[in-house]
């Protein structure tokens, strides 16, 4: 995109201005509006510059910025679904960032998440025909992130098996244990020899399970398969539990 000199000033130095304070604002002359840069597109749409002359571009999501009660302006205003917000997280500080207004995910037409509105609204400038197809995430077939492990373990032993998913809509998430003897069912059951917690997190749309087996035998080997299931499809993720063998050491 090419902007002109005057344009160049006020919007480029500001976004590479962190350490730039009011008092290098520039010095407001008589303003000749003839001598504007020529309008361009602007995500956020176009503001009054710090001198309130020339329309330009708002700062854009992240962008140094100047609250409304701030009297020397240095940076200008935020865009369209933007706002000017204090920072908190350097301690006493008068710097402010633009954020955006409306929180949580949308889901675009390219089949993306976005984590704002205002994230989807920086991506036009690359793609100008993507748009909001949901006000939520993208819906999506549940991926297991943390997969159970093989393990050979002693007679009467302890062990746990864990396994995280991640999707949307959120997985149901569960256990299913195939026997040696072709047998098979899902977890959890009435049988107090399995311990099911599951629980949400520990990021977004994502769940976890842990199976604990109280105590290894030969009822309580066998594979165990973590199922992750929504409307969108299912993953799955096994795990071959065996007993060892005291004696030789060796799987039985």
């Amino acid at each position: 995109m090419v902007l002109g000199k005057g344009r160049l000033v006020l919007v480029l130095v500001p976004l590479f201005g962190a350490l730039i304070g009011a008092q290098d604002a520039p010095e407001c002359g008589t303003c000749d509006r003839s001598a504007c840069p020529e309008e361009t597109k602007c995500i956020g749409g176009t503001v009054p510059d710090i001198c309130g002359c020339c329309m330009v571009c708002a700062r854009g999501l992240g962008q140094r910025c100047d609250e409304d009660d701030t009297e020397t302006k240095a940076y200008g205003s935020c865009g369209e679904y933007l706002t000017c917000t204090a920072r908190t997280d350097i301690g006493e500080s008068d710097e402010g960032t633009c954020t955006c207004e409306e929180k949580g995910a949308v889901c675009g037409s390219d089949g993306v998440t976005y984590d704002t509105l205002c994230h989807l609204l920086e991506k036009t400038a690359d793609d100008e025909t993507l748009t909001v197809v949901a006000r939520e995430p993208c819906k999506s077939v549940p991926v297991i992130k943390s997969r159970p492990k093989d393990a050979i373990r002693p007679l009467g032993s302890i062990m746990v098996l864990d396994c995280e998913a991640v999707g949307f809509p959120v997985p149901e998430l569960f256990w299913e244990l195939n026997m040696a003897d072709g047998s098979s069912f899902r977890l959890p059951s009435d049988n107090p020899a399995f311990a099911i917690q599951i629980r949400g997190g520990p990021e977004k749309h994502m769940v976890t399970a842990w199976a604990q087996i109280m105590s290894i035998g030969k009822e309580t080997v066998g594979t165990y398969t973590c199922v992750a299931k929504n409307s969108e499809g299912e993953d799955r993720a096994a795990a071959k539990i065996s007993l060892r063998d005291q004696d030789s050491q060796n799987e039985i």
